[in-house]
């Protein structure tokens, strides 16, 4: 058997990050190589390390202080998962048959201190297979800003996938002898029976609720999430260390794990998120949900919700929402169809990637 290792984000303490690792791991049955930046993991320990404003690190200091006992509850829950996964030390690749980079923002070099040799690949042995998986760029603007590196540095792989269409476009006109293909974030490689199987064993909420989840301070979410629940009658739970303005919270999950995320949007009658993967395993799990997109990173979902011929679910503003049905049906039957087709293409791709 080929023996495969993946670099990632995986201990990142952030469920999209986790989660996407979890997956492709899973598909591939291959390792985790258990290294990270400490420019991506510094952020998530539970003090912050010293930086160069003083100010801002006592400040720092004081609020991982304060929220101490929560942050380790939640960090512990992450580890559980994390320490779980298949790993291995990267000086143990020399040992792979084939290395895979992504998914996630691995080539965003403004959160990896430039473009990292590890992430693009550009270490071990000359024998190994080198692929990337939805590899994610971050900002487009950085292929421009950095295109020498990119081109030196990408075109040593021997595949190349991407997680966003224009990211394709972008490299394609440094790498014109590349050919280069869009495919599926990782967690949508598994289907709603793989993800059953992944999260059996986690107990479920007794009640209904809508499920809020926001990675980006928002106005509109805050009412949009508000005016569902006065609608419905339903109480919220949401992923806040403290609650943000919900007025009629049942409690706040901050402190779950990955597994326990799924789960959560697995058995909500709503979900409300400005979340890429929260919408994700919404429609995985057939949910009726709604999207308030991240101002800067949600062409990610918009892209998606097109593909699958719903972007309908999309919503900006209060008053967009309001004329909107908020217990308007999603066609899953169409939806699923397209998944599926999509799902087949991409794990096609991964296969002949890996064989060939």
């Amino acid at each position: 058997m080929k023996k495969i290792g993946i670099l990632t984000f995986h201990r990142a303490h952030n469920y999209g990050a986790v989660l996407q690792s979890y997956a492709l791991q899973l598909k591939t049955k291959s390792f985790i190589i258990d290294y990270y930046s400490p420019y991506i993991y510094d952020q998530y320990k539970l003090f912050k390390p010293l930086r160069k404003n003083v100010i801002k690190f006592i400040i720092s200091l004081v609020r991982d202080f304060r929220n101490y006992k929560v942050n380790k509850k939640r960090y512990i829950n992450f580890e559980k998962v994390i320490s779980n996964l298949p790993l291995i030390s990267l000086e143990e690749t020399n040992n792979m048959s084939i290395l895979i980079t992504g998914s996630d923002q691995v080539w965003n070099p403004e959160i990896t201190n430039g473009l990292s040799d590890i992430y693009t690949l550009n270490f071990g042995n000359d024998n190994i297979k080198r692929i990337s998986y939805a590899a994610s760029v971050g900002n487009i603007n950085n292929i421009e800003k950095y295109k020498n590196e990119y081109k030196d540095k990408i075109s040593k792989l021997d595949r190349i996938s991407v997680r966003e269409e224009s990211a394709k476009l972008e490299l394609e006109k440094i790498l014109p002898y590349k050919k280069i293909e869009v495919v599926l974030d990782p967690t949508l490689l598994l289907t709603e029976k793989e993800w059953n199987n992944e999260i059996k064993s986690i107990k479920s909420e007794n009640k209904k609720y809508i499920l809020a989840y926001v990675v980006e301070e928002n106005d509109n979410y805050l009412k949009i999430v508000n005016k569902l629940s006065k609608e419905t009658g339903l109480g919220i739970i949401h992923f806040g260390r403290k609650n943000p303005g919900y007025n009629n919270e049942i409690k706040t999950c901050y402190t779950s794990g990955p597994l326990e995320f799924v789960n959560l949007i697995k058995n909500a009658d709503y979900i409300v998120t400005t979340s890429f993967h929260a919408t994700v395993f919404s429609i995985i799990f057939n949910k009726k949900f709604w999207v308030v997109p991240h101002r800067t990173t949600g062409s990610r979902v918009t892209d998606l919700l097109n593909k699958l011929g719903i972007s309908h679910r999309i919503v900006n503003t209060l008053e967009e929402f309001e004329k909107r049905n908020y217990d308007e049906n999603i066609d899953y039957n169409k939806v699923n169809k397209i998944l599926e087709k999509e799902r087949e293409k991409s794990i096609n791709w991964l296969a002949d990637a890996i064989e060939k």
